[in-house]
């Protein structure tokens, strides 16, 4: 997949930041230790002048060069036993001076044996995520902020007499655990109910969690995405295999206001695909929407509206809370 070549230099200096802040702590451990216990500072340079002595080993081009780097190998290794036994005499576990690694496969250089390592192609994909996600208002929304007491707890004959607020518990009780236990692959939820009843806000509470846990997001609303795309596919903005690329391998979609774009045969293609793509691969979307089950029947063809029931659905219930929060005001 490409990306533009901004998104492979912000990649790199994220890598090399990494190994940077790796190597700072390495540092402040051994001068920590040199401090406490000087004979682990005695070893430490000694093993450190290694490349010195056997350079000067191999140049000297003597007869006994070959036992000479064995004499060396072997004192090598009885000063790191010594080390280790040092280490943990005095409390520290045994690999604290060992090098740290964020990404033990390319010990953070970001280079596979194949090419690009895994760990960069996931950078990349965090990028293009954040870049798609500039306008997530993260900011706004949480799980602790979601206010169930502005839902009714008259209980419903339309809800099985329940009320909407104990809908709305079993929703949100049921994003909480979906937040928390949240893997790729996983379920997708679909949201349908009214407008201002909460789906914007906990969907985006489970995008906040999701993100803290270093999973790679994109949220936008149906209509701004699929501009997104139309602009790039005709009038060339950016790539359009790179758009819907990132839409559809991102670790978690957040669709917003499903049913608020304009109506074209475009649109719909880009839809079906994009969420058809997402199920069979097992990506976790949600997708949120004001209409209902009609309505998505008389606007949708069958193949779209059956891959959003397929999903968890959660009906939302109650009056719009939008309106109830400026009356608190």
């Amino acid at each position: 997949m490409a990306y533009p070549s901004n998104y492979y230099t912000k990649a790199q200096e994220i890598i090399d930041k990494r190994r940077f802040d790796n190597s700072v702590t390495i540092e402040k451990r051994t001068r920590e230790l040199r401090r406490e216990i000087p004979e682990i500072g005695d070893i430490d340079r000694k093993l450190s002048g290694t490349i010195d002595v056997l350079a000067k080993i191999i140049l000297s081009r003597n007869s006994d060069a070959r036992e000479k780097i064995e004499r060396l190998k072997n004192e090598n290794l009885a000063l790191q036993d010594r080390m280790r036994t040092l280490l943990k005499s005095n409390g520290y576990p045994e690999d604290y001076l060992d090098p740290i690694f964020t990404c033990k496969k390319c010990c953070d250089t970001g280079i596979g044996e194949h090419g690009r390592c895994s760990c960069y192609n996931d950078v990349l994909k965090m990028i293009a995520s954040r870049e798609l996600s500039k306008s997530l208002p993260m900011g706004l929304t949480c799980f602790e902020s979601f206010d169930l007491s502005l839902y009714s707890d008259q209980p419903k004959a339309e809800l099985k007499n329940k009320s909407p607020r104990d809908i709305m518990k079993q929703n949100y009780d049921f994003c909480v655990s979906y937040a928390e236990d949240f893997l790729v692959p996983g379920e997708s939820i679909f949201m349908t109910g009214g407008t201002g009843l909460g789906k914007t806000h906990l969907s985006l509470s489970v995008a906040k969690k999701v993100i803290e846990k270093n999973y790679s997001v994109v949220y936008g609303s149906v209509p701004d995405l699929l501009r997104r795309i139309e602009n790039a596919h005709f009038n060339k903005t950016e790539d359009d295999a790179e758009v819907m690329n990132t839409l559809k391998e991102c670790d978690l979609l957040l669709l917003d206001d499903l049913g608020a774009e304009f109506e074209s045969q475009f649109y719909v293609s880009c839809l079906y695909e994009l969420i058809n793509t997402r199920l069979n691969y097992g990506r976790p979307t949600i997708v949120n929407t004001n209409l209902t089950g009609t309505e998505l029947k008389k606007r949708y063809a069958d193949r779209i509206v059956s891959r959003l029931y397929s999903m968890k659905t959660l009906v939302f219930s109650g009056d719009d809370i939008r309106m109830k929060l400026k009356t608190r005001r």
